[in-house]
């Protein structure tokens, strides 16, 4: 079952019908009409387009209510396609999912490492070529490829600042040079939105759509949603709990400041907690 319709900001109606049909299953064009507050004719001109474009399917008619029983709608999850990448030093995932989002492929291989940026992307392009022919899905059908990695994350040069592990990923295009050896369309983000935005798509937050989810990996961060958009702040990392200073006097984060949430009670202190304990 997916997350109940909400009507929240989007890029154009059509992305805003798509994503309430999404959220909510099956719905009539009244209830589009209701969830979006569009016009009976600006749901009526989109959905047709939409069932032209072979994005959404008519699928029976809902129980009478003492009229006419009216069309239901729902998404043709097969229509279209997208990759999921998250790219870290000690593993890269890949998802294949269709239009609803669930998973049609999935696979894990060897991370970045101190490997050099470039061949690590034309190792990714490879990877996801095999990842869409393994399931036989014609890639003309895959919309583009969804990328994130540990922030923080500039607006136009990727990573930068990078943790020591991957320096020398700073300042590398990394969308750019993943969508030139792909041939698909990037979109870069970070691996904190990413995870809270999944929370969002999946109904796992109860309804709502403004909190905020804390994401530990290589780091820690946090995604924030307020009504259901990714909120990225002026920086573009509003989420980076992990150099919020905890402790003013203490350890020295790699970032130069000292006492961050990160070196206090990231995975690395954790580790190195639990080895001391168990000496």
């Amino acid at each position: 079952m997916g997350a109940p319709a909400r009507a929240i900001p989007h890029a154009s109606s059509r992305a805003a019908v798509l994503d309430v049909i999404r959220a909510a299953g099956t719905i009539s064009r009244v209830g589009l009409i209701q969830a979006t507050g569009f016009t009976g004719a600006t749901i009526s001109t989109v959905v047709r387009k939409l069932i032209e474009d072979g994005l959404v399917l008519e699928t029976g008619r809902a129980e009478s209510t003492g009229g006419k029983p009216r069309v239901l709608l729902q998404l043709n999850q097969s229509s279209r396609y997208a990759v999921g990448v998250h790219l870290d030093h000690s593993g890269i995932a890949y998802v294949l999912t269709d239009l609803g989002g669930s998973v049609i492929a999935r696979m894990t291989r060897a991370g970045a490492g101190t490997e050099e940026p470039p061949a690590v992307v034309q190792r990714m392009a490879a990877e996801v070529a095999t990842l869409i022919e393994g399931v036989g899905v014609d890639e003309g059908r895959v919309l583009g490829i969804g990328l994130v990695s540990p922030g923080p994350l500039t607006p136009a040069a990727g990573m930068g600042p990078a943790p020591p592990i991957m320096r020398h990923w700073e300042d590398f295009p990394l969308d750019e040079e993943v969508r030139r050896a792909t041939g698909l369309p990037v979109v870069l983000g970070n691996d904190a939105t990413a995870a809270a935005l999944g929370e969002y798509w999946s109904g796992a937050v109860s309804g709502s759509s403004t909190f905020a989810a804390v994401y530990v990996c290589t780091g820690i961060g946090a995604g924030i949603l307020i009504n259901g958009i990714p909120y990225h702040g002026t920086s573009g990392n509003a989420g980076e709990i992990g150099h919020v200073c905890l402790a003013p006097g203490g350890p020295e984060c790699w970032c130069g400041a000292r006492g961050c949430t990160e070196v206090m009670a990231g995975p690395a202190a954790v580790v190195g907690l639990r080895s001391e304990s168990e000496r």
